[in-house]
């Protein structure tokens, strides 16, 4: 009885060793994609790591807390950003209001907030007037607001970003793509937990190739 306790107990325990070394030992194909050409990166001297994403996304938002804590733990030879993608019509003003708070200089004080606005208070921002009003509570004058939404600047960000998009093959998101080589997302990694495993992964991997 005790040799058949003991028995299953080391079984138990080597199956959770091998699930937890499975769920680290990740495939090119399966877990993440390689690009045929990669793309240029804004810092050559730096792997760079980008998000692809909507405000509007529950997915993005869930994981936004946790990518903002990895992402502030990154090495200085790593550069973090994001873009917003555009799949559809109401896709459109939320990337716009990336843009606007970007060429503002307040993005990082207005991301969090977007996400707050649209997922727990339930407020849409799909029109003008009241993506005006969002922005004032964070000091912009509304006529600077305005402009920003449709300025040149904006778009063509917009316009890089969706050339872009259809570059790395992305469908869904959220979506990173390590160095302008490697694209996965967290169900294609296995999970939060794996993408975060994954993606430093990937990290390593390309800054072996510089």
């Amino acid at each position: 009885m005790v040799f058949r306790f003991l028995s299953t107990a080391f079984f138990g325990f080597v199956m959770m060793l091998n699930q937890a070394y499975a769920s680290e030992k990740f495939e090119n194909g399966l877990h993440y994609e390689t690009l045929a050409k990669p793309v240029v990166t804004a810092d050559p001297a730096k792997v760079e790591v980008l998000e692809l994403f909507w405000y509007g996304c529950s997915h993005c938002d869930a994981l936004d807390p946790s990518l903002r804590v990895w992402a502030s733990e990154l090495p200085s030879d790593v550069s973090f950003f994001r873009r917003p993608v555009v799949f559809g019509q109401t896709w459109e003003m939320h990337a716009r209001i990336f843009w606007v708070a970007k060429n503002l200089g307040i993005l990082d004080t207005v991301h969090e907030s977007v996400f707050n606005a649209l997922h727990r208070h339930g407020r849409k921002l799909q029109y003008e007037a009241d993506v005006i009003r969002f922005f004032e509570k964070f000091g912009a004058e509304p006529a600077v607001v305005k402009r920003e939404l449709n300025s040149f600047s904006t778009e063509s960000a917009m316009r890089l970003t969706e050339a872009r998009t259809r570059i790395y093959g992305i469908r869904g998101v959220p979506a990173f793509v390590v160095d302008g080589r490697y694209v996965t997302g967290v169900s294609q990694a296995g999970g939060e937990q794996n993408l975060f495993k994954l993606l430093n992964q990937l990290i390593d991997k390309s800054r072996k190739q510089k």
